[in-house]
């Protein structure tokens, strides 16, 4: 093919109206073949036909998953046709189209910068495995167990059973921060040896460790300007920052920069929901979502809580239910009309603390519920857990609208009524 023939395959996917439809259709998320036909109101064949054209144009991709086509945007092929975009109409450039780069397969997926690596805290609860096999860098969140310090802020030193064993039997648990000297020596590590890094961390309302982050990020720039590393407050805790992580190494999968991704995650991240209960209340009186005289009187009531993650990223108290059955059925609820009908999850998180058969009957209710290709449940770590206590339970996934649009469509006429 001649450099033309190959650049038009760019441009062809976007000069029609059925096909600049399913584009706009894929910006809410991957959909499966059906779904688009139902949507668009055409035949498999027809259908079939222009995603032939958008996946040749590498603005789209598709993947087999048992019987089903799953169609996805494609960050990088978006970004190429940008590019040639602009060189074809730069003014002061060479005109000759053979100048221009191959729209190939090969030329498409070419990352022209190095990778990043991604940092997490301990709250975010992400399986070891995961980790692992994706060069996330950990940073450990100190806590306290009956006075006695754990700094690797993970299992490494007490096991999940051990800790909740410990708080059921009265003991006392409190967390710390990841200080500012701690950062400054990981950041000084990184710009040292050019490493770019997209730094994920627990809510900026639940804790000062963004804070940290950002004051040991500007000293260590006094001293290296030029280092490249984005601290990232994710205004979530526990599984919805390990799910803001898997959907940091999805972009960086994709050719995104640390900067890219950074910015893609400031405006996805209000889309990440997560919502949670807990057994006893107490542990919400002593962190002061409650008071005594409520929390000893739904305890004594069987009264079961639900909390989510508000759009600034402080945890808020949103409906009362009796019975732990009813709480598991109002938390799977709360995720059916947070997502369109035709939404297939990618991934949902179900984190607990040492209630595990709770967790998998709640994991098998939302599969029930909804379609999910990837259910995580896992131990929640000392982080959090040391503030919801023992037989706690969180769900966290993707949403079909913001954090502020749930709120507004949910709850704002029953605020309004209280």
């Amino acid at each position: 093919m001649t450099a033309h023939q190959e650049n038009i395959r760019v441009f062809s996917a976007l000069c029609d109206v059925t096909r600049l439809k399913v584009l706009e259709l894929l910006r809410s998320g991957e959909k499966c073949a059906a779904a688009l036909q139902e949507k668009l109101g055409i035949g498999q064949s027809n259908l079939s036909h222009h995603m032939k054209i958008l996946t040749e144009s590498g603005i789209v991709t598709a993947r087999k998953e048992r019987k089903w086509t799953i169609y996805s945007l494609c960050e990088r092929g978006a970004r190429y046709a940008a590019a040639l975009l602009r060189l074809l109409t730069a003014k002061n450039k060479a005109a000759e189209t053979k100048s221009l780069p191959a729209n190939t397969e090969q030329e498409r997926n070419a990352s022209p910068m190095k990778p990043f690596t991604i940092v997490v805290d301990t709250d975010c609860d992400l399986p070891p495995a995961y980790i692992q096999e994706h060069g996330i860098e950990v940073l450990p969140i100190p806590f306290l167990l009956n006075g006695t310090e754990h700094n690797q802020g993970s299992w490494q030193e007490i096991c999940d059973k051990d800790f909740y064993d410990a708080l059921r039997n009265g003991g006392t648990a409190m967390t710390s921060q990841i200080n500012m000297d701690t950062f400054t020596q990981v950041f000084t590590e990184y710009a040292q040896q050019g490493k770019d890094a997209l730094v994920i961390v627990l809510s900026g309302n639940l804790s000062s460790t963004y804070q940290s982050a950002l004051l040991a990020l500007n000293e260590v720039k006094e001293v290296y300007p030029d280092c490249n590393i984005h601290p990232i407050d994710s205004v979530s805790a526990t599984s919805l920052n390990g799910l803001m992580a898997m959907l940091a190494v999805q972009k960086r999968a994709e050719g995104l920069t640390a900067a890219e991704t950074a910015a893609w995650l400031a405006e996805k991240k209000q889309s990440l929901l997560g919502f949670f209960t807990v057994d006893d209340l107490m542990y919400l009186h002593r962190g002061g979502r409650l008071s005594k005289l409520s929390a000893i009187g739904g305890s004594v009531l069987g009264i079961k809580p639900l909390l989510n993650m508000q759009p600034d990223g402080s945890l808020a108290l949103k409906d009362k239910v009796r019975g732990r059955n009813a709480a598991l059925k109002l938390m799977v609820s709360q995720l059916q009309r947070s997502v369109n009908p035709d939404t297939v999850l990618d991934t949902v998180f179900i984190t607990h603390t040492d209630c595990e058969a709770d967790a998998n009957r709640l994991a098998e209710m939302v599969k029930a519920a909804v379609p999910v290709r990837e259910l995580i449940v896992m131990v929640m770590g000392p982080v959090i857990g040391a503030h919801v206590g023992p037989g706690a339970l969180t769900l966290a996934f993707e949403g079909s609208m913001t954090r502020e649009a749930y709120e507004q469509r949910f709850y704002n006429k029953k605020q309004s009524a209280n």
